[in-house]
């Protein structure tokens, strides 16, 4: 996704990347064959991602590591003034999005999981029938933005006291009887999108894990993040421009690069793409 505009970003001398959110390996294919110098530090917290990204980026041997895990999580080893540029394509993949049994979309009916690393952690399922309608409700309000997120809530409560697992079709049914979609918007998207970010944590630290790897930039290198949603590009959007201000970087964009409608039309998903990029300044290193 964009990844024409993520060439196009790089630095004019490329030795070190990091992708913070390999996925498939697509942005680190392209980067490495455009910088036959370049090693590629790649995390992702999916494991059936790194596997297939492996293979696919397994021509270019030992120029690529990869480490399970958020990256969040993952930086402390990392040598300072080391990377020449950094990628995030946050959000979820069409790999969980398309496997029906990870329990990402109402397009199937399966077990509503929605862990990106399924090695742990409460799965969507779990949050339903375990969080408080105190907490279901800040979940429904603050990541998806629900307006009937109170009545929601009084159904969730009154389901889970039958139902011991949820299927998507189940949420996705109990949340259209009760939540109006805009035209063309499913009922259950935002529902399905604010239950997927509590699920994965997908906005605790974010802002501090990609300053963190703002300031492992060497002067000259740059930091790309993809945001699909508004609280994701809201978080972007005020760390980059509160670095910016700092003095040590300089915002490469303005104002957010979207998908050409060449892109957009062939790849929905691409329509809500924002990319920012920010640079560190040469005069950080004499700082």
């Amino acid at each position: 996704m964009l990844l024409g505009e993520i060439l196009e970003f790089a630095p004019p001398e490329v030795r070190r990347i990091l992708d913070a959110t390999v996925g498939l390996g697509g942005h680190g294919f392209a980067l490495l064959s455009a910088h036959p110098n370049a090693s590629l530090l790649a995390f992702d917290r999916d494991g059936s991602a790194l596997e297939l990204a492996s293979k696919r980026l397994s021509s270019f041997g030992g120029r690529v590591e990869f480490r399970h895990g958020d990256f969040r999580d993952g930086l402390s080893g990392i040598p300072p003034q080391s990377l020449c540029y950094a990628i995030a394509d946050l959000g979820v993949s069409s790999l969980q999005l398309d496997a029906p049994e990870r329990g990402f979309s109402f397009r199937f009916d399966a077990p509503l999981d929605m862990r990106m690393d399924p090695r742990g952690g409460r799965s969507a399922s779990d949050i339903l029938n375990t969080a408080s309608e105190k907490e279901l409700e800040h979940i429904l309000t603050e990541y998806g933005e629900e307006p009937k997120a109170r009545a929601i809530v009084r159904s969730i409560v009154m389901e889970r006291r039958t139902r011991s697992t949820w299927t998507t079709s189940a949420f996705a049914s109990l949340v259209r009887r009760d939540a109006r979609g805009r035209p063309g918007l499913d009922p259950a998207t935002r529902a399905f999108q604010a239950l997927r970010i509590a699920t994965n944590a997908e906005l605790q630290d974010l802002d501090r894990g990609l300053e963190r790897l703002a300031e492992l930039l060497r002067p000259g290198g740059r930091l790309a993040v993809i945001a699909f949603h508004s609280l994701e590009d809201r978080i972007v959007k005020n760390l980059f421009r509160t670095l910016r201000r700092s003095g040590g970087f300089e915002l490469l964009t303005p104002k957010p690069v979207v998908p050409r409608d060449r892109e957009a039309r062939a790849n929905p998903r691409a329509r809500s793409a924002k990319l920012r990029v920010i640079e560190k300044r040469a005069s950080v290193a004499a700082s």
